[in-house]
C-alpha cells in the first residue's frame, strides 16, 4: 500500500473524529445551557416565592398577634399621637413593608404589573399615620425611582394633596428603574 494513501485515509478518519468530538461537545453546550436556563428559572421562582411568603408574614402579622393588630389601628390617629413604644412598633412595621417592597422590585416581582405596587402603596397609606410615615421616612426607604414614582401618584391620590418637598428623598437609586 503506498504511504500517501495510508497517511491520507488516517487525516480522514482524524477529521472525522474531530467533527464527531466537536459535534458531541456542542451538543453537551446546549444540554447545559436548557440545564442552567431551567436552574435560572428554578432560582427565580423561589426568590419569589420566598419574597411573598415575607410579606404574607408581614401582612398576617397584624392578623394573627392581638398587640400588633392593636397598635396597627392607632395609625389613623397619626403618628404624634402614638407613645414612644407605640411610634416604634408602628413604624417598624412600615418599614418592614417598604423593605420588602424594594426587595420585591429589585427581584423583578410584577414589575410590568405597577397596580400590583398601587395597591401593595395604598395600603401602605390607607391613613394618617401612613401617609406620615411616607413623607418622613418611607419615601427615602424606597432605592427606585419607577417605585417612587408609583408611591407619590398613590399619596397625592389618598392625600389629596402632592407630596411635599420637605419629603425624604433616597439617598441614591439604583441604577435599574
Amino acid at each position: 500500500m503506498d504511504t500517501d494513501l495510508i497517511v491520507a485515509v488516517a487525516q480522514i478518519v482524524t477529521g472525522i473524529a474531530t467533527l464527531v468530538v466537536a459535534l458531541f461537545l456542542a451538543g453537551q453546550l446546549v444540554l447545559q445551557r436548557k440545564f442552567l436556563n431551567r436552574a435560572h428559572s428554578d432560582a427565580e421562582r423561589e426568590l419569589t416565592l420566598s419574597s411573598l411568603s415575607l410579606f404574607q408574614d408581614h401582612l398576617n402579622s397584624r392578623v394573627v398577634n392581638e398587640s400588633v393588630r392593636n397598635l396597627y389601628s392607632k395609625r389613623h390617629e397619626g403618628l404624634d399621637s402614638l407613645s414612644p413604644s407605640e411610634h416604634d412598633g408602628l413604624t417598624t412595621h412600615f418599614r418592614m413593608g417598604y423593605l420588602i417592597t424594594n426587595n420585591e422590585w429589585s427581584l423583578g416581582r410584577a414589575r410590568n404589573f405597577p397596580g400590583y405596587y398601587i395597591k401593595r402603596f395604598q395600603g401602605y397609606m390607607d391613613s394618617i399615620g401612613g401617609r406620615e410615615y411616607y413623607v418622613k421616612t418611607g419615601r427615602a426607604i424606597l432605592n427606585r425611582a419607577k417605585l417612587v414614582e408609583i408611591a407619590d401618584e398613590v399619596f397625592e391620590e389618598l392625600d389629596g394633596n402632592p407630596v411635599p418637598d420637605s419629603a425624604g428623598k433616597a439617598i441614591g437609586f439604583v441604577s435599574q428603574s
